[in-house]
């Protein structure tokens, strides 16, 4: 459970040239596969395609389905042609919206806290990080005049908040604000979800809306994420309607406490998303840390949040930390700009 995040890539050509310059690389990892429904299979793992379909087997899958589970799971996709012409082109873009090696603001990026386990303050992190973006997003936009002139991309200040649960909702309990929920939202047009502090709510009524098919929960979902720079998911897992979902999350972060469950249970569930969806997508976050400055014990901790006292009036410090970590190293200067213009003065 390495913190650095190799660029996944999927290759589908015998072209010598294509695994040559692969394995120059040091950031890459790449998987081969020359039959469709290998291909297929390994598409959610994957950031690039490098494909020619000239030289794949159509088995199990037709040409046809390929290229439209390619485009579904909205993955990269080249020829070895066009790679080897402009390999660090291709691969560099994609290390540009890579998690902790961010060198440009992605136009849209997903989190999704998610945990086995209750009572590890998964809810507060994915509302800390979501009305925090939206407040550093306002300020660097208004004070980044400096930024804006050496090229660096403004921030989009639009955020949502989606959550995966049973029973009662999390947002709307905490929040303690009448929201609508996602039934009404995803089957009436007339029907807005909620903004606080914001940030653009989408509470979830699971009793209610389990009845409906998760294709239509999933555009639904497409279209509002598609609306917003960051959407943060508040997940407890497994869930009946993750489907929904899963194929939009950039990053899994797996939340545990120093509770001895927690622990064990978050490297299971690390263990079944990077089988799933690669290393490079999944992150281990320890919250609620007593003394910080003790080491995490013999786990890879990406991020670690000390114990914040009244984090339920979301002040933006566990926000500050997991955005300078997922956005690294260019969340420095939103960070500079708030600090300068006096946004974070007092705060810890």
């Amino acid at each position: 459970m390495s913190a650095s995040q190799p660029i996944r890539v999927l290759v589908a050509t015998q072209a010598e040239q294509v695994y040559e310059i692969l394995k120059e690389r040091g950031d890459v990892h790449y998987d081969i596969a020359l039959y469709t429904g290998t291909i297929s299979d390994l598409l959610s793992r994957v950031q690039l395609v490098i494909i020619d379909y000239d030289d794949i087997a159509e088995y199990p899958l037709t040409e046809v389905d390929v290229r439209e589970r390619i485009f579904t799971a909205q993955v990269r996709e080249c020829s070895s042609e066009d790679f080897v012409a402009d390999p660090d082109g291709y691969l560099d873009a994609i290390a540009m919206s890579h998690a902790g090696a961010m060198l440009s603001f992605p136009d849209h990026y997903s989190i999704a806290f998610v945990s086995y386990s209750g009572g590890v303050g998964r809810t507060t992190l994915a509302m800390d990080t979501a009305y925090y973006y939206v407040d550093a997003a306002k300020q660097y936009r208004d004070k980044s005049r400096r930024a804006r002139r050496e090229g660096i991309k403004p921030l989009n200040a639009t955020a949502l908040l989606l959550e995966l649960c049973y029973g009662a909702s999390s947002l709307s309990s905490v929040t303690g604000l009448d929201m609508p929920s996602l039934m009404p939202l995803a089957t009436s047009p007339e029907a807005q979800a909620h903004v606080y502090r914001g940030v653009t709510h989408i509470p979830m009524d699971y009793d209610n809306v389990r009845m409906l098919d998760v294709d239509l929960l999933q555009r639904y979902f497409q279209r509002q994420m598609g609306q917003h720079a960051l959407t943060v998911i508040d997940g407890i897992w497994p869930h009946g309607l993750a489907n929904a979902l899963v194929q939009a999350v950039d990053l899994w972060i797996v939340v545990a406490s120093e509770r001895a469950d927690t622990l064990a249970n978050a490297l299971r569930l690390y263990d079944e998303l990077a089988t799933e969806y690669g290393e490079g997508r999944v992150w281990l976050l320890q919250n609620q840390v007593e003394d910080i400055k003790k080491g995490g014990g013999d786990i890879a901790w990406n991020i670690r949040v000390p114990r914040i006292s009244r984090s339920d009036e979301f002040r933006g410090e566990i926000g500050q930390i997991v955005l300078s970590k997922v956005f690294a190293p260019l969340w420095a200067t939103v960070y500079d700009v708030q600090t300068k213009s006096g946004l974070r003065k007092g705060k810890a």
